[in-house]
């Protein structure tokens, strides 16, 4: 499973994902910042990494978040 499969799986639990694109905001989702913090927990225990606050607050689209995760897990 590649890592966007992985995120899309974790995010799945929150809202539909199935149409988003690695350039769409997350808040066409409906996510709040709730939401997102609940989401990066999931996605650290995922892939046993660790996000910074400055991390989550970098996450407006899914192509953000996998890049972030791809830093964090080379």
């Amino acid at each position: 499973m590649t890592v966007e499969q992985r995120v899309r799986k974790v995010m799945a639990n929150h809202a539909d994902v199935s149409k988003l694109t690695v350039n769409d905001e997350l808040k066409a989702l409906g996510l709040d910042s709730l939401d997102l913090v609940e989401v990066s927990m999931e996605i650290e225990e995922e892939f046993g990494i660790q996000f910074e606050m400055e991390d989550i607050a970098q996450f407006n689209t899914l192509g953000d978040v996998l890049r972030i995760i791809e830093s964090k897990i080379k």
